[in-house]
């Protein structure tokens, strides 16, 4: 979603933020439009997904990465931001600091196939076959957008075919209606299932920061995950609060690890605040943007907007915004008539 983090002053340039996207599509469709806005912004890019290497375009003054997710050689223009959207979760998300929890395990995605669910519900039959009957919670939205190729959309299918009537009242699978988006449940409701939660399996091999791990973290859990992982969701992840399985098949020696050696942690979850919470937002943006003003021979004002719900904001989650297309699951601009509608928003609002 392109995000105003700041307006233009007299004394100070604005700031824009564009997601990875978007900016294909915006250097192809409106350079005219970008090149426009670089006049009276600085432009930057969030990185939403694990890309490598690339070569960033000259005309992006900041981009938000991590090295896990992107890298690229200095062009002698765009600071790299060492920040995801990942690092700016809601204040929902916190450690209740309850220690008897209910759940062993947890898991929060979309049916999407990248994520492997059925390689946990595969892992959570070997367990029971093994006498391990973790409480487990799955709780899966239904995306607007879900066809056969991509997702599986027949996941409640298999969940009712693997495990029989007495199995499911330790397994409680949560299959959201598209009707309430790809979002799902309020985050404070999350936020209580997290801290009733000891471990997070994410089965994804690459995506971006992904946000439930972090979420999860802030709430106290710990994560099992798929040790080659490609993207920035195991840049904070080490022996104390994760257990990686080398392959799917594997799973579920790696949940019966984790939870066979969880321990409780008074305020485990408040460890983490300073790097992942929206709290600290100011505070961790500060010192980038004075660095990004003071290449110009410039002084950043501070005067900054919209700094809350970056979790959602700067990877297109965020959907109260006049450019939003009302069929598409995210806010991303990539027409022209949503790139008019922000321009019109920018030009009414400055």
């Amino acid at each position: 979603m392109a995000h105003i983090f700041k307006n233009p002053s007299t004394t100070n340039k604005g700031i824009i933020v564009f997601t990875h996207k978007e900016w294909p599509w915006l250097l192809q469709n409106a350079l005219s439009t970008v090149q426009n806005l670089k006049q009276y912004f600085y432009l930057g890019w969030n990185q939403g997904t694990y890309f490598g290497n690339i070569n960033m375009p000259n005309i992006i003054d900041f981009a938000f990465t991590s090295p896990n997710c992107l890298t690229f050689p200095d062009n002698g223009n765009t600071l790299n931001i060492d920040l995801l959207d990942r690092n700016f979760i809601s204040d929902d998300f916190t450690d209740l600091n309850i220690e008897k929890k209910h759940f062993d395990i947890i898991c929060v995605a979309r049916a999407i196939k990248l994520k492997n669910i059925p390689s946990l519900l595969k892992g959570l039959r070997k367990l029971i076959d093994k006498g391990h009957n973790y409480k487990t919670l799955l709780i899966i939205p239904t995306a607007e957008n879900e066809t056969i190729e991509g997702y599986d959309t027949d996941i409640v299918e298999q969940y009712t075919k693997m495990f029989n009537h007495e199995e499911r009242k330790n397994i409680t699978l949560v299959r959201l209606s598209k009707e309430l988006g790809f979002l799902g449940i309020s985050p404070q409701t999350l936020n209580w299932f997290y801290n009733n939660s000891k471990i997070l399996y994410i089965g994804s091999d690459s995506e971006g920061g992904c946000r439930v791990v972090h979420e999860a973290l802030l709430c106290g859990c710990n994560i099992v995950y798929w040790e080659d992982h490609r993207g920035a969701l195991k840049d904070y992840l080490d022996n104390k609060n994760s257990v990686s399985f080398k392959n799917y098949d594997e799973v579920d020696r790696a949940l019966e690890k984790a939870v066979e050696n969880y321990s409780y942690v008074k305020n485990q979850g408040t460890e983490y605040n300073k790097l992942l919470s929206e709290v600290f937002t100011i505070e961790k943006l500060t010192p980038y943007f004075e660095s990004l003003y003071k290449k110009d021979n410039s002084i950043f004002d501070g005067e900054l907007i919209n700094c809350n719900n970056l979790g959602l904001r700067l990877p297109a989650h965020y959907l109260d915004v006049p450019w939003n297309h009302p069929t598409d699951p995210t806010a991303d601009i990539k027409t022209v008539e949503q790139l008019n509608k922000f321009i019109t928003f920018i030009q009414n609002n400055n």
